[in-house]
């Protein structure tokens, strides 16, 4: 099976996993049989072009097949240092004459794709996975146009897998009202090492994304609605903990959480009134009505509201979210 998943950069390498080399490809497979130390170089090529054929000869079309032939010309610069490059063109041309110019010319651009990944090792290692991932596709799409989503199709296809898998994950447990916020904050860690490698430190460096992950979860916010107010705080503070916050941070979150939660006593409390205003005020005597209702509640932020109410946007209508909002 071949395989071109290029999911992390390891800065000790001498190449990226990035790169398309033979670290991802083992063509053992293909040449197992034939002795790196033949000195017949005619029975090393045709002992090799007939293992091509039958390793490929049935998939050599697709575009991510002819890119992994890379790991070919290693293998044959390997046993020939001198003329191992013209060897392995003669070897390509024989073996699949239809695809030899396609696949010369994958590997030739995929040869400067690696040489610029290893030249930019450091500076990409120095972005954010999603930075980093930007970057990376906008090299692949310079040199092999539309063409990098179908070399890079297997990579695509396990990142498409992942992320269906984090949707399940997240469904379930944003359902999961009968586990504690420990529990599910456990499950979504666990959910992330194992389905993001690239992304799982960067986000649990960042408690900030991880946290409004697990806080944005309805069994989450089922369980922190159940609380008390104090204790709801307590344990908003206990998962802020648990995620590397320091005690400077967790306390002026607190107190960002309090006036937040000012705003929306506010806010509802305004709501509730403006109801009944609606249901017990005359249509001529309502705009003023609810300016003045609008003012007492919101003060010099009434013009703001009464804009929003106008543009059919209402604050206070939103879902309230615990840790978010």
């Amino acid at each position: 099976t071949l395989s071109v998943s290029n999911t992390s950069i390891d800065a000790s390498s001498e190449r990226s996993s990035y790169a398309l080399d033979s670290a991802k490809v083992d063509p053992s497979g293909i040449h197992s049989s034939i002795s790196s130390l033949a000195s017949d170089h005619e029975t090393f090529e045709s002992e090799l072009i007939a293992k091509l054929q039958t390793a490929y000869g049935e998939s050599i079309q697709a575009l991510n097949v002819q890119a992994n032939l890379i790991n070919v010309k290693q293998y044959v610069l390997k046993y020939d240092p001198i003329d191992g490059n013209e060897r392995f063109i003669r070897i390509i041309r024989a073996a699949f004459p239809e695809y030899a110019a396609s696949i010369l010319d994958i590997i030739a651009r995929l040869e400067i794709y690696n040489e610029w990944i290893i030249e930019n090792q450091i500076v990409l290692n120095e972005l954010s996975e999603q930075m980093q991932q930007g970057t990376i596709w906008e090299k692949r799409r310079e040199l092999f146009g539309a063409d990098a989503e179908l070399i890079w199709s297997d990579e695509l296809a396990e990142l498409s897998q992942k992320q269906t898998k984090m949707h399940d994950v997240f469904s379930q447990l944003d359902q999961a009202t009968s586990m504690t916020i420990e529990e599910t904050l456990y499950q979504l860690r666990t959910a992330i090492s194992e389905n993001h490698e690239g992304s799982a430190q960067e986000l649990f460096a960042n408690g900030g994304k991880l946290a409004r992950a697990l806080f944005d979860l309805e069994s989450v916010q089922q369980t922190l609605k159940s609380l008390p107010e104090e204790e709801r705080q307590v344990k908003i503070n206990q998962v802020r903990r648990e995620l590397g916050y320091s005690e400077e941070q967790i306390l002026k979150l607190q107190e960002r959480d309090a006036k937040r939660n000012k705003k929306w006593d506010n806010g509802l409390q305004y709501m509730s009134e403006r109801t009944i205003l609606l249901e017990t005020t005359s249509t001529a005597d309502l705009p003023a009505a609810l300016r003045v209702l609008r003012e007492k509640y919101f003060e010099e932020d009434a013009i703001t509201i009464e804009k929003e109410e106008e543009s059919d946007f209402w604050r206070f209508k939103r879902p309230r979210k615990y840790g978010i909002n």
